[in-house]
């Protein structure tokens, strides 16, 4: 039975089975709100369409979508409160369980079976309506339509994990679900996971979350963005500024393109904002673990976690690492952990 890994993110929604890893925006569009259809646009071929039972509209969702430059008819799904309750989660949560489903041949023939892993933000999975609802959403059989073909998905079982866990099990598990860092097994670990709408921060030992020295910020990156595109002198978009940010930052230069005849360099107001923010973080960080001396190692994890200031971190974590592919470390890491679990399930027959 396949294993099918969701992190459904405010910002970012990150998929993952044994056939393919995707990471698209967490916001769509109604068909209805396009200005051409999907089927006869030749620049945006990594968008499609979407359609459900539960739901008499078809959306539009995709890589691409951004492109569009339709940000006004955007659902997003960033909220805060009853996420899980709302129609723009529930059709996110099947549009990508039927993305994933499409790259099998099972699921457009039949009926395809798998068990889902999950990840939610701690304050969230510590509340009971809240994991209540997530698997609500998630249990039984979905189908969605994606450019006309039908795929059904049964999801057996599913398995919800506080979000942090899953960089931890990205760092302690191999690609095939066993363990390939027994240190980490013995370590007091932190997890500093910074979201498009949160920032979590957590304390580990054993796999067994600290109810104390742990605190959730509603206050992602996106509160970056929008420092940002407030410094910026025209109208912006927080979706084209996201990519944007994304695109500069491995040369540590940042434009922001309003068109093909004006692309303004925003680097010098970007560095500025990257390191309030950093330091606004640090002192997020430095009051919620009262214990930073006892941990082994702060990892910083999420898809806002690679837009940091490094250098600012080193100077007060002894202990700061920031894990590789930041984005999709948590999605990788309920895969493994569903891996695992698959594992000694088949050990126990």
């Amino acid at each position: 039975m396949d294993i099918f890994s969701l992190d459904l993110g405010n910002k970012q929604t990150k998929l993952k089975s044994s056939k393919a890893e995707y990471v698209l925006p967490s916001r769509y569009l109604n068909q209805a709100d396009m200005p051409m259809s999907v089927g006869n646009s030749t620049m945006n071929n990594d968008l499609h369409t979407y359609s459900v039972p539960f739901s008499d509209d078809k959306y539009v969702w995709g890589r691409d979508i951004d492109r569009l430059h339709l940000d006004e008819y955007l659902a997003d799904t960033i909220m805060y409160g009853a996420r899980y309750d709302s129609e723009a989660f529930k059709l996110l949560a099947n549009f990508a369980l039927g993305l994933l489903a499409s790259d099998f041949k099972a699921a457009k023939d039949q009926v395809l079976e798998v068990v889902v892993t999950a990840g939610l933000p701690t304050g969230d999975y510590a509340d009971q309506g809240q994991l209540k609802a997530l698997l609500k959403v998630l249990e039984g059989q979905h189908q969605a339509t994606i450019d006309d073909k039908i795929v059904t998905v049964r999801v057996r079982k599913v398995y919800i994990l506080p979000q942090p866990i899953g960089t931890l099990y990205n760092e302690l598990l191999d690609d095939e679900g066993f363990i390939q860092n027994k240190d980490l097994l013995d370590e007091k670990v932190g997890i500093v996971d910074v979201g498009g709408g949160t920032i979590l921060i957590d304390t580990i030992l054993n796999f067994e979350l600290s109810g104390k020295n742990r605190h959730q910020f509603n206050t992602g990156v996106n509160d970056l963005y929008e420092a940002i595109a407030n410094g910026i002198n025209g109208d912006t978009s927080l979706y084209q500024l996201e990519k944007d940010l994304r695109k500069g930052n491995q040369q540590h230069h940042w434009s922001y393109r309003f068109s093909k005849n004006r692309q303004d360099d925003i680097t010098d107001l970007v560095c500025k904002e990257i390191d309030r923010f950093t330091r606004r973080l640090v002192a997020n960080v430095t009051s919620t673990l009262k214990n930073l001396n006892s941990i082994d190692t702060l990892f910083f994890t999420g898809g806002g976690a690679n837009l940091l200031n490094q250098k600012i971190l080193n100077t007060t974590f002894t202990n700061a690492v920031i894990v590789k592919n930041t984005e999709v470390a948590n999605v990788n890491g309920f895969y493994k952990y569903g891996l695992s679990q698959q594992a000694q399930n088949e050990g126990s027959k």
